[in-house]
């Protein structure tokens, strides 16, 4: 599925307003951005499954996500208020269509779905736990990755054969129609490769009515935030007067209206100005991707996905 977004290169802001525009350069082309990937993860009692995001190998990951149950507290079933399905608009497979069946010893099935950065390793490790103290590989439990596509949605779902005394780990691809075909998951590398880290091609910020996520564009650069609020704006000017903005790298800021108002919405515009940069910069509408993108408050724009949109945009300049 391809998203349509609007695109505008922004010059010239006008001090009285973070997003209005003074001398607008010509609008460019529509850019065909495919939606994020997205998984849907099955749990219940007993079952321990976790998700890493953007896993280069065992110990380095962006974000862990306890989809089921938690590895490190042994398991401890809670039996009572089933945890309700979470959905963020995968079709239903006959996995989600026959969830009650698994329903069997206070079990309590869910599932919850979550977006994918596309082209980011994902890694899912699970591990069950029995009335017998019967588990997964001696209780190492099993650990396999696989990397996400453009627009694709998934399910990930542990099997276990208690006769049969063994366990693992199926990654579905799901169809539109709701038909699904494995997806081949990969051993989880224990130890990262040695890379020479890339210098970013681009600045992204992630404009909050809170806070300020950004990543600079220098090699090896991490996300960082500061607080949006007034005490702030001082640290904004200092950060963005060191930034190293190459001449024509595009600076992309996402964010959502409410910004406009806030400390640094009102700062942002000379501060970009006194730089030289006002047309390079990038403007994604926030809300407009959490509703292409059918994201929810629970699982709200990252900045991981708005690099994603970012990245996208600056690709097809």
């Amino acid at each position: 599925m391809k998203i349509r977004l609007l695109v505008a290169a922004l010059a010239g802001f006008a001090c009285a307003d973070a997003f209005a525009v003074e001398d607008t350069a010509p609008q460019g082309p529509i850019a065909t951005i495919e939606r994020p990937a997205r998984i849907r993860l099955f749990g219940q009692n007993g079952v321990g499954l976790t998700m890493y995001t953007n896993a280069r190998c065992e110990d380095e990951y962006d974000e862990e996500i306890e989809a089921s149950g938690a590895l490190s507290h042994n398991f401890k079933a809670l039996i009572g208020k089933k945890r309700p399905n979470e959905s963020i608009g995968i079709p239903e497979t006959d996995s989600t269509r026959n969830l009650a069946s698994r329903d069997k010893l206070w079990a309590s099935p869910y599932y919850a779905e979550y977006p994918l950065v596309p082209g980011q390793p994902v890694s899912l490790q699970a591990n069950i736990a029995s009335g017998s103290g019967w588990s997964c590989n001696r209780g190492r439990g099993i650990h396999i990755a696989f990397v996400p596509e453009p627009g694709v949605d998934y399910e990930g779902d542990m099997i276990r054969d208690f006769g049969g005394g063994s366990c693992g780990i199926a990654i579905r691809r799901v169809a539109e129609d709701g038909s699904v075909s494995a997806v081949l998951g990969t051993p989880v590398p224990s130890r990262c490769a040695v890379e020479t880290a890339k210098v970013p091609e681009l600045m992204v910020m992630l404009l909050e009515p809170e806070r300020l996520q950004y990543r600079l564009a220098e090699e090896g650069a991490g996300v960082d935030e500061l607080d949006n609020d007034d005490d702030s704006v001082e640290d904004l000017q200092e950060m963005l007067a060191e930034a190293p903005i190459a001449q024509g790298m595009p600076v992309c800021i996402v964010a959502a209206d409410e910004t406009r108002a806030s400390e640094f919405g009102k700062a942002l515009p000379a501060l970009l100005q006194s730089r030289g940069v006002q047309g390079q910069v990038i403007h994604g509408d926030a809300k407009a991707l959490a509703s292409d993108w059918q994201l929810t408050a629970e699982r709200p724009l990252t900045f991981a996905l708005a690099e994603y949109y970012c990245r996208s945009v600056a690709g097809n300049r």
